[in-house]
């Protein structure tokens, strides 16, 4: 993963979301993940979604072969 400015807040939140999502039935884990990116979606200008959803694409697909080895 990219490196990142550090911003506690958002750290804390995001870490207690995934601990809270990791509690979900299995089967309710990607529809929170997908969740928040509707809601980001909202706020965000079209083409800035397109190049999350990009960014995030490859990411998920490096850590999805890492996985699977």
């Amino acid at each position: 993963m990219a490196t990142v400015p550090y911003d506690h807040t958002l750290t804390e939140m995001l870490q207690t979301a995934a601990e809270l999502i990791g509690l979900k039935p299995k089967e309710e884990q990607g529809q929170w993940v997908l969740f928040l990116l509707a809601e980001m979606k909202t706020f965000l200008p079209r083409q800035r979604y397109a190049a999350l959803l990009t960014t995030i694409q490859e990411s998920v697909a490096g850590q999805l072969a890492e996985a699977q080895s």
